[in-house]
């Protein structure tokens, strides 16, 4: 087992290392962290949990994000567990800075009865927007990347099967408003950095669905390590409206990213836990409007059990 964590750990800092300049990718809209979706913790037991969140990456443009988040999970029952979480951005890249609320995500999780090995976890929930997505940096409209929500009320269903080491999952997101009021178009913002950009002017983004494959380790009774992959399709072209009020698809903005994955967790006392996740991507959409792109992302957490 050694063997294979070595190996797994020299895999994804050699990948880490190489595509960070090559390309990005994530585009994740939250689902990946909710519910039964989320890479799972060992020693999760019934009770309470507070978590601070601290992600920080990359985006399109070495924009540098900051996403802080505060979850509460309830593991009500041995079927049932509830999670919201509230999270917030800030944004800072050649085009300026920002900084506003996120988006409240809620989900219930059930677990089937079983008495194998294996068990089937289902997950419903929702993303409720904070932001309206039209921030700006000295009174000029920033695109997607700069933005601390997507500004879209989403659906979000999931389902996952595991045993203690094995996590197999799939999820889909559904926007359920259409555009929202992002204005940015790059022939008007007026910097030279600008078209470098996707145009996002009443962006309106199309559901994704979601593979992941992880297997974690037990390294010793306090401390665990999670690494896998994780799929995100993209299933339609985005849109935007342009200049003459005409709406557009964005060519390339439909397709596969795919992330290597790794997460950690110490158990610091049977009360306080502290861990982080990780990604990187292995295969990317040709054009990300979405401003989810992520060169890296590491974020660290801080959780305590009541």
């Amino acid at each position: 087992m050694t063997n294979c964590l070595t190996s797994f750990l020299t895999i994804f800092l050699l990948f880490a290392s190489q595509l960070t300049t090559l390309a990005q990718g994530c585009s994740d809209a939250g689902f990946c962290t909710i519910g039964a979706l989320k890479q799972h913790a060992t020693g999760d037991t019934k009770g309470q949990k507070i978590s601070l969140l601290l992600p920080v990456g990359l985006g399109d443009e070495a924009v540098l994000v900051f996403a802080p988040g505060l979850q509460y999970d309830n593991q009500l029952s041995a079927r049932w567990a509830v999670q919201a979480k509230l999270t917030a951005n800030y944004a800072s890249g050649n085009l300026g800075s920002a900084a506003g609320p996120g988006d409240i995500f809620l989900s219930g999780t059930y677990t089937l009865p079983t008495q194998a090995k294996w068990a089937t976890s289902l997950t419903l929930g929702t993303k409720l927007p904070l932001s309206n997505s039209n921030l700006k940096a000295d009174g000029r409209p920033l695109p997607m990347q700069y933005q601390s929500s997507l500004g879209t009320v989403d659906l979000i269903t999931g389902v996952s099967v595991s045993n203690r080491q094995w996590q197999l999952s799939a999820g889909w997101q559904q926007p359920l408003t259409s555009a929202n009021s992002n204005t940015f178009l790059p022939s008007l913002n007026g910097k030279p950095e600008a078209p470098a950009y996707p145009p996002s002017n009443q962006f309106t983004r199309k559901a994704d669905v979601l593979v992941r494959t992880a297997y974690t380790w037990m390294i010793n009774p306090k401390f665990s390590l999670n690494g896998g992959l994780l799929g995100i399709y993209h299933l339609a072209e985005d849109t935007y409206t342009d200049a003459s009020s005409k709406s557009v698809k964005i060519n390339g903005s439909q397709g596969l990213t795919l992330n290597a994955t790794l997460a950690g967790w110490w158990n610091l006392t049977p009360k306080t836990r502290i861990g982080f996740t990780a990604g990187t991507p292995l295969v990317v959409r040709e054009v990300r409007p979405d401003g989810l792109t992520r060169s890296i992302v590491f974020a660290p957490e801080i959780s305590w059990l009541f």
